[in-house]
């Protein structure tokens, strides 16, 4: 601290006036307290009121993910074989949009998003029984898709999760194998290796998700239909050492192609096929920290083939699990969302499967623009936030967010380029400067009519 200088905050952050008989450069010091953020909203019921996806019949061993505002939905096709096409879910728009397509066809992989990529992981090129090495990463900031180091041990019938933006697990999978291996991605070295072997029976088309430390695995088969359910606890000081449990309340079916994803203290199951060729109308929660099973019915759209394709967010303090088509004897693709509410997203607040290890504020994109740009930023826990654009002289042109205090996760805004009363901004450079508790960061953006 510099010698001199006090400075002292209310409870809620508010500065009081400097002494009287003082100058203004001396100030007061305390400590600001940061009001804790709303709790999320679960979600408690199904949706059907989403567009459906483009195009017309089924679309089964496809995968999803969520990155941004933007659901994510790779490979597969209306028979079940491999295909390049990729669609994409504007959440804040509610309009679907197809993307680049991927360099090789793939089904019966896993999507997941990791450093702000996307990553296709597992999967075949011929048909979804048979993994094949090839692996791709989509670069949303480019708009394009490359290879990525092979896999070791193809397989299909896996399911992908990202932990700490740094690594992707590819659990188990292998169509007729049933494998136990963990095999771990480095995004930033474009490297693999193994982790601790998966602690029960191996499997394929199963459930799972990640949320902490803690990997989630129900359901699947490996020549029987399961039910069994076990949770891996990563150790923090070594990501490759994980410690499996076999849980003694399984879930309620025994069942495989089953979707899976954990997210705000629940990790949801949607069962798939049960051995007879027929679907549960039932979505299973497990509360993490009630160690109990719970279950809400009337799934509109009862099909299977899961186990790529649910994902979850958090938007505007609820949580929404995507599910886009699969299918079991299916003739359309709807958009199936199990929320905390049904009403349709109109603007963008917390989109966010992961609770973010660290500060950040990305740079802008696109940049330059005309006459709109996208900024995002990442909070490790609630914090009071001001998000301010700035001219080239320092004067200030607007306020995105005002000291609003938003919790824990990943954040999107947009800035289309007009100052506090709405008018348009001239062309030329613009600084905006995020403060959020003790973190302050300025990047540049350069506006071009």
């Amino acid at each position: 601290m510099t010698s001199g200088i006090r400075r002292v905050w209310s409870v809620g952050g508010c500065p009081f006036a400097p002494y009287a008989s003082g100058d203004a450069s001396t100030l007061n010091f305390g400590v600001d307290v940061v009001p804790a953020a709303p709790p999320v909203r679960q979600a408690n019921q199904w949706c059907s009121n989403y567009p459906s996806l483009p195009g017309s019949g089924a679309l089964l061993y496809h995968a999803s993910c969520v990155l941004g505002d933007t659901l994510y939905v790779v490979g597969g096709d209306g028979t079940g074989l491999p295909s390049t096409t990729m669609y994409k879910y504007a959440i804040s728009s509610n309009t679907w949009t197809t993307g680049a397509s991927m360099p090789g066809a793939k089904c019966g992989g896993d999507l997941c998003a990791a450093n702000g990529k996307i990553y296709y992981i597992g999967g075949g090129s011929a048909n979804n029984t048979a993994g094949t090495a090839e692996q791709y990463m989509y670069n949303r900031s480019t708009g394009a898709w490359t290879t990525i180091a092979p896999i070791p041990t193809p397989v299909t019938g896996n399911v992908a999760e990202s932990y700490q933006d740094t690594i992707i697990y590819c659990m188990m999978g292998g169509w007729s194998s049933y494998l136990t291996t963990i095999q771990v991605y480095y995004v930033n070295s474009n490297t693999w290796t193994t982790a601790t072997a998966f602690g029960g029976p191996g499997r394929r088309s199963f459930a799972g998700g990640i949320m902490g430390n803690n990997i989630f695995v129900a359901c699947g088969y490996n020549g029987t239909y399961l039910s069994s359910f076990y949770r891996g606890v990563i150790s923090p000081s070594n990501p490759l050492s994980i410690t499996w449990t076999l849980a003694t309340n399984n879930i309620l079916w025994t069942a495989s192609r089953a979707g899976g994803t954990a997210i705000a203290g629940r990790f949801y199951v949607c069962p798939g096929d049960s051995g007879s060729g027929t679907a549960s109308n039932r979505i299973g929660i497990f509360d993490t920290s009630a160690g109990t099973w719970s279950y809400v019915a009337g799934d509109p759209f009862l099909n299977s083939n899961y186990w790529g394709i649910m994902s979850s967010s958090i938007i505007n303090g609820g949580v929404k699990i995507w599910r886009p088509a699969g299918s079991l004897s299916a003739t359309t693709r709807p958009l199936i969302v199990f929320a905390d509410t049904c009403a349709i997203i109109t603007g963008v607040g917390n989109i966010s499967n992961k609770i973010p290890g660290n500060y950040a504020l990305s740079q802008n994109y696109p940049n330059p623009f005309n006459p709109s740009t996208t900024i995002e930023f990442a909070l490790p826990r609630a914090a009071k936030v001001s998000l301010v654009v700035y001219d080239i002289l320092g004067r200030e042109v607007t306020r995105l967010i005002n000291n609003d205090v938003k919790e824990a996760g990943y954040y999107r805004m947009q800035w289309n380029s007009t100052g506090a009363f709405g008018t348009s901004v001239a062309t030329g450079v613009y600084f905006y400067r995020i403060t959020a508790g003790s973190f302050v960061q300025t990047k540049k953006m350069l506006l071009l009519k």
